[in-house]
């Protein structure tokens, strides 16, 4: 199955963070990789956050002089997240006050989530198309909303693929809105699409986990529970966040920006596409890194995405919207930036002063005699140079992501030369 037939799979539920949508994805989830499933109830609070309960809607409609004007029911994003309920007659003006619109999408059912994050301010509200209140006109509307609220589980799902290492790379991806595609079900999707690749690798340096949880409280709660052993070996975090749609692919830093992490990824992109959009910490994209970077964890975490998009926290995001190519171009640059950290080894040297490089068939050559003297920014150039300065540089410290990068070469090209060196005996791997 492709990358996109697994997001149709996955799209058709009425997620949050807590309820039944949620729990019925999870069968389908562990059809593809067998997830270990954490459980947090309701109500559960810490520093302040307090897992929602799940919210059913009994009734939600508004109506004018009898007559139904919207159902907030036929969809479900047609009520606000966690709404309070009301009953009761209201002016025009009134109504419009708990109105939610996207003047951009006119025909959009937006999506409203800020209740699910503060529970304590009092709300009440629908979100209904622009084009649908453009036509309310003057006098009184009779709004009936009524939800009921009960007890219900977080579910936070994580995928283990051991290493030789305890050392972890870290893929988060959220499930917590309901009937959205790319944001972020295209995330959920190519992370589990990349733990099968990462598994096809027989001898891995680093340990993978894969984590699918609502986000914000799927982290938070669940790096809570962690013994400080297993946060210590949480070596950096990758986001893929909106990853489908039909836009380039973006970067964004982690909080340090020049952890192993951030440098992989940065090897790896300047290597795929040359050029490409990448911004400093909390500048793309606003999610779950800053759950993993707050203290003690602080845990470098990178963010993957196509955002921003036309259809986002709509009900317009849906799986017509997103593109296999562009999933799977983000499946293969996730491995790349794996791949990139898995060949990042030092090196220290095995033997004494010059090596004649050509006897063992490791010589690179200096590129013609031009004009104005040797072109060392030529292809042919900056092997050569990376050639005479390898022994320098195998000083158990510098690893072949700065050296690639140093010397603007492809890190597996240069993984694959200093192998050669490691063969000969003339390097080690340390």
């Amino acid at each position: 199955m492709n990358i996109l037939e697994l997001v149709k799979k996955l799209y058709p539920f009425n997620y949050s963070v807590t309820g039944h949508g949620n729990d019925s994805a999870i069968e389908v989830m562990c059809s593809e990789l067998d997830f270990d499933v954490h459980e947090y109830r309701s109500g559960q609070s810490l520093n302040g956050w307090h897992i929602p309960p799940e919210m059913t809607v009994i009734k939600a409609e508004i109506r004018k002089e009898g007559n139904l004007v919207y159902d907030g029911g036929i969809s479900p994003l047609g009520v606000v997240s966690q709404t309070d309920n009301f009953q009761g007659s209201v002016t025009l003006d009134e109504l419009k006050k708990n109105i939610f619109s996207d003047e951009k999408n006119m025909d959009a059912i937006p999506y409203h989530w800020s209740r699910l994050y503060r529970p304590n301010e009092p709300l009440w509200g629908f979100c209904v198309p622009a084009s649908t209140v453009e036509t309310w006109t003057d006098g009184n509307y009779d709004v009936d909303l009524r939800v009921t609220k009960s007890a219900a589980t977080m579910k936070v799902l994580t995928y283990k693929l051991p290493g030789k290492s305890d050392d972890t790379i870290l893929l988060h991806a959220h499930n917590c809105h309901p009937f959205q595609a790319n944001d972020d079900i295209s995330g959920v999707a190519t992370g589990i699409r990349l733990m099968q690749n990462l598994s096809r690798i027989s001898e891995r340096r680093y340990s993978y986990v894969l984590m699918i949880s609502p986000e914000l409280f799927g982290p938070l709660y669940w790096l809570n529970d962690l013994d400080s052993k297993d946060i210590d070996h949480i070596k950096g975090a990758i986001m893929l966040k909106s990853v489908g749609n039909n836009s380039s692919l973006r970067l964004q830093q982690s909080f340090s920006g020049d952890s192993v992490i951030d440098t992989a990824a940065h090897s790896v992109m300047s290597t795929n596409y040359n050029t490409y959009d990448w911004g400093e910490f909390r500048t793309i994209y606003g999610n779950d890194e800053t759950v993993f970077e707050s203290p003690p964890f602080n845990i470098p975490s990178i963010s993957l995405t196509r955002w921003p998009f036309p259809e986002y926290h709509t009900d317009r995001d849906t799986p017509d919207k997103i593109f296999e190519d562009r999933l799977a171009d983000t499946v293969n640059t996730v491995f790349d930036i794996c791949m990139a950290l898995e060949m990042n080894i030092c090196l220290k040297p095995c033997f004494k002063g010059l090596v004649n490089l050509s006897h063992y068939g490791l010589y690179k050559p200096v590129p013609p005699v031009e004009s104005e003297g040797v072109n060392y920014s030529s292809n042919a150039g900056r092997w050569n140079n990376l050639m005479n300065a390898l022994p320098r540089l195998m000083d158990r410290s510098t690893g072949l992501i700065e050296i690639s990068q140093r010397y603007e070469l492809p890190i597996i090209e240069v993984y694959e030369y200093v192998n050669l060196w490691i063969d000969e005996g003339l390097a080690e791997a340390c």
